[in-house]
């Protein structure tokens, strides 16, 4: 395993980071214990979770499973979104059964009145100096922990001035609490814009932000990656296998895998005719290689400018092998030439809106 350090920070993290959005749902803490220790025995040392993923159960699961060599991990803590059951609301405003949209958690979507009434108060989520505190202090409880190595606003809040998030978390990193910040979902713009806050104020200051990233989805190319390489942050990219399609296991032919839990829907854009195509091709240039499909793409990932590592989500201990050998075994230069003159024959993006029955076979 390789570790590199974080931004222009001094904090060193492994390559691969081990992602938490499926622990507490699709992995209870004797599978989240599995998965820890088959982490640490291929040499990675960083975690990522979320206050939010699946009502705080996965901090809380994670939390446990890292419990006997804390100090020795990196934990990448998210907040910012509300953390409990998800509350559905009846045409009159009044709570019903089921669950809150989850894209309701995005600001512009929020109907604060109707929320109000079905008792979600307009504080239960956001970047302001009140939620971050209570989430912050609510975080360090489930995963039972005395400090977070990088904590990351989820989101780019507009309804909250960025210098008061800055603020408050310069405050968590003096008290202690907080060793090194973050971010997520930031676009360019407001990433420089937060970074020229925390210069002008002397602030601490954004090492890292998460970033969607793969064979199939490259916009990132063009318009996170020189920023981040200009002001010197590192990108933590997620999505590497394109939602699994990249790792291998899945053809035109079948059916749309379900059962996944929430995140499957993370595979359900690139179901389709073209995202196959590429995945051909690539496959050919894996088999040259002697390479997985899997493996391929990680390293291909791996070897784009600003990546400091990738955030997998491995559901059993064994798929972290294909990951650490793209780590251990960089791109060849036949690889990255052979990628390179493929990737510029794809559109930057793959993803499309899933289908309703499964691809044609041509």
């Amino acid at each position: 395993m390789e570790y590199r350090n974080l931004g222009r920070s001094g904090l060193k993290v492994s390559r691969l980071i081990m992602g938490g959005a499926h622990i507490g749902e699709l992995a209870d803490l004797e599978k989240t214990k599995k998965l820890v220790h088959a982490a640490w025995d291929v040499g990675v040392s960083t975690f990522y979770t979320a206050d939010d993923y699946n009502v705080g159960e996965g901090e809380r699961v994670l939390g446990e499973a890292l419990r006997p060599r804390r100090d020795d991990m990196v934990l990448i803590v998210k907040g910012g979104y509300r953390v409990g059951a998800y509350t559905t609301l009846s045409a009159t405003g009044g709570p019903a059964d089921g669950g809150e949209n989850y894209d309701n958690q995005r600001l512009s979507a929020l109907d604060h009145d109707r929320l109000w009434k079905a008792g979600v108060a307009p504080t239960s989520r956001g970047m302001s100096r009140k939620h971050l505190s209570d989430a912050l202090e609510a975080s360090l409880r489930r995963l039972n922990t005395d400090y977070i190595d990088v904590y990351a606003p989820h989101y780019w809040d507009p309804t909250v001035p960025v210098e008061e998030t800055l603020r408050t978390l310069d405050d968590f990193v003096r008290q202690g609490k907080v060793r090194y910040l973050g971010c997520s979902q930031h676009t360019p713009w407001q990433l420089v814009r937060a970074l020229w806050a925390s210069d002008k104020h002397h602030l601490a200051r954004y090492e890292s932000i998460q970033v969607t990233l793969s064979l199939l989805e490259r916009g990132a190319l063009s318009n996170v990656v020189p920023a981040l390489c200009d002001v010197g942050v590192s990108m933590v990219a997620s999505g590497s296998d394109a939602g699994g399609l990249l790792s291998g296991r899945y053809d035109r032919i079948g059916d749309l895998p379900t059962g996944g839990g929430a995140r499957q829907l993370d595979m359900h854009p690139y179901w389709n005719n073209a995202a196959f195509e590429a995945l051909s091709k690539i496959s050919e240039i894996a088999e040259r290689s002697g390479r997985g499909v899997g493996e391929l793409a990680a390293a291909w990932t791996l070897a784009q400018p600003s990546v400091v590592a990738l955030n997998i989500g491995p559901r059993e201990p064994s798929a972290f092998a294909p990951q650490a050998a793209a780590v251990d075994n960089p791109l060849t230069e036949a690889e990255a030439t052979a990628l390179s003159e493929l990737v510029s024959t794809l559109p930057t993006s793959l993803g499309a809106p899933p289908p309703a029955t499964r691809v044609a076979a041509s």
